[in-house]
């Protein structure tokens, strides 16, 4: 079907999972990147730098996120070009998402440490970065990829959530989020307007939780 403007509904659904997928996996990538480097330094140097970490992760943590995501995208200029809003929406929905890996990064690395090959390459004169780079991090990398499968139906949603609540994109460039949000007022007599994007999004949310 259509839309109350005439537009065709299964091209905008079409175009808007690129927007809501690629903001989903390249923030996912973004908070992937920071909690494996935060992570590692955490749990391999200990001490102070790990200390500080932790606090930064547990200030963080102490946070509603969908408020704090709000609060964030409402800060944005709403005349800021799309390709930057884009940007920006992206790097607000990574901001908090990367501490849970960082953590199970930490406690990964932390367990490594003290077993006999990362022992044995310190014997060698292995670096510290030699050693994160060649034995932690391959380690622990079957774990990260598990944990950031299942962290791109959070990122989807989150994008979601702020489109619809007029914070995200902004119309009219389609996201499910805003393709929800215009559909809303229109549910009973054209339900088709929010049930089409409602179902892309869902498949897509199970689709990735079943492949975690």
């Amino acid at each position: 079907g259509s839309d109350v403007q005439g537009r065709d509904m299964f091209s905008r659904v079409m175009e808007g999972s690129r927007i809501s997928l690629t903001i989903g996996l390249v923030g996912v990538a973004l908070s992937v990147v920071l909690g494996a480097i935060l992570g590692t330094a955490s749990g391999y140097l200990g001490g102070l730098i790990d200390d500080l970490v932790q606090r930064f992760i547990e200030i963080i943590q102490s946070m509603p996120t969908l408020p704090l995501w709000a609060a964030i995208a409402a800060a944005l200029p709403p005349t800021m070009p799309v390709p930057q809003r884009y940007l920006l929406i992206t790097i607000i929905l990574s901001f908090v998402s990367w501490t849970g890996l960082a953590r199970q990064v930490r406690g990964k690395v932390m367990a490594y440490a003290n077993l006999d090959y990362i022992a044995a390459a310190r014997l060698a004169g292995s670096s510290h970065m030699r050693i994160i780079l060649a034995h932690m991090l391959p380690n622990a990398s079957s774990h990260i990829i598990v944990v950031s499968t299942l962290a791109v139906p959070g990122s989807i949603l989150g994008e979601t959530a702020l489109s619809f609540l007029g914070l995200g994109v902004q119309p009219p460039t389609p996201s499910w989020g805003t393709m929800l949000s215009g559909g809303r007022i229109h549910l009973l007599d054209a339900p088709h307007l929010t049930v089409v994007p409602g179902l892309a999004m869902a498949a897509v949310v199970l689709g990735f939780n079943f492949l975690g």
